[in-house]
């Protein structure tokens, strides 16, 4: 078996597939299928932006004119025919950024999504990209614990794929962990906001709000290609198992080579134009917290890159959650206005990373056409705030 050959047949089978996408894409853009005031707008990689849609259909008081028709649909499609908790009761709250009190060890801190009766709580955690709080989900379990009662909330755990909340956020003082249902944009909002679609068939303008959406999740979670091409894919991989145990054997260092080529390098040659030092010496393995820095000389602080990460000194621990700030140790400096965060570390500022992911393999479309533009976008707002010439 040459699997050397075999390796570069399945390319070029994979690349036509995909070439014949790209030709059905611009169909779509010629025919005005993929307009999407989400991607317009450049809203879609925002945690935030998303919670206040999804709250806003959760709402029954919403804007959309469903009633409880989307907050029960939500039960019985996503959480998959849980009983529905409001019935015979007041119409529900639906908020987001809910404050339940400063973070103080196991309380307090935001609630992205909270749909709340007199007797009964729906905690939502909505995790697009950013990384887990030290134990985050262990403080809204004990709000919905204090305010609903033990058997009177449910906590969920919100990821585009459906992934598990880190141990961090988990943390308890006792053995026992956190109870939580984990749900997935890939799977459970689509097959919700399906169902929203059918249910809002006589309001023109929600359903079609809706579509867009699910468009949008689409594209979050690489399913807007043809069915039938990625079942083609599919169907390659399967004939060719060495040449996909190779590629995945080789996942670590294909990363690196995307996030070389079309991130680090680009980044480079914009510090050059501006005239900034791109400094990468801490993105190290012997660096705990490894950093990317843009300085300037004559000015005492740094723009930078970093990690959020459950374990930075793993490969892949670098390369996740990732986030820009501002580091200066000047006394007494405001916060940026272009940045959303503040924090005793970094009181001018940070956020996290639009695309904050640079290991898994979904994300590696974006690393190449989009991430570095987007931390360039970001790095001319603060330069200009900044006033550094």
């Amino acid at each position: 078996m040459d699997t050397e050959l075999d390796i570069q047949r399945f390319f070029q089978e994979v690349a036509s597939i995909c070439a014949l996408g790209q030709e059905q894409q611009e169909e779509r853009n010629r025919k005005g299928e993929n307009y999407n005031l989400f991607s317009i707008l450049n809203i879609e990689r925002y945690e935030l932006k998303h919670s206040a849609l999804i709250a806003n259909l959760l709402d029954p008081k919403g804007s959309h004119g469903c009633g409880d028709a989307f907050l029960r649909a939500f039960f019985e499609i996503a959480l998959k025919e849980r009983a529905y908790p409001f019935e015979g009761c007041t119409l529900p709250d639906s908020d987001t950024e809910y404050y339940t009190g400063p973070i103080a060890g196991d309380t307090g801190g935001r609630i992205d999504i909270l749909v709340k009766s007199s007797r009964y709580g729906l905690i939502i955690e909505n995790k697009i990209y950013a990384g887990d709080q030290d134990k985050q989900l262990t403080r809204y379990d004990n709000y919905g614990k204090e305010t609903f009662g033990a058997d009177g909330y449910l906590l969920v755990y919100l990821t585009l794929y459906g992934c598990d909340a880190s141990k961090e956020s988990t943390a308890t003082k006792s053995a026992e962990e956190v109870g939580y249902l984990r749900l997935s944009y890939a799977e459970d909002i689509l097959r919700w906001l399906e169902q929203c679609v059918r249910l809002a068939d006589n309001k023109p303008l929600v359903r079609e709000s809706l579509n867009q959406y699910i468009r949008t999740i689409k594209q979050l979670t690489y399913q807007d290609m043809n069915q039938e091409n990625i079942q083609t894919i599919i169907d390659l991989a399967v004939d060719h198992p060495e040449v996909v145990a190779t590629l995945s054997s080789k996942r670590d260092a294909i990363a690196e080579g995307i996030r070389e080529k079309y991130i680090f390098d680009k980044l480079k040659e914009y510090a050059d134009q501006k005239g900034w030092l791109y400094d990468d010496s801490e993105s190290s393995y012997n660096e705990e917290e490894p950093k990317i820095r843009f300085r300037k000389e004559g000015w005492d602080g740094s723009i930078i890159i970093s990690a959020d990460s459950e374990d930075k000194k793993s490969n892949y621990g670098w390369w996740m959650n990732l986030w820009i700030g501002i580091d200066s140790k000047v006394t007494g400096a405001k916060k940026l206005a272009c940045l959303e965060k503040q924090s005793p570390e970094y009181p001018m500022g940070w956020e996290y990373l639009t695309t904050p992911n640079w290991y898994s393999a979904e994300n590696f479309p974006a690393m190449k056409t989009s991430v570095a533009q987007e931390i360039i976008n970001k790095l001319n707002e603060i330069i200009e705030e900044l006033g550094v010439k």
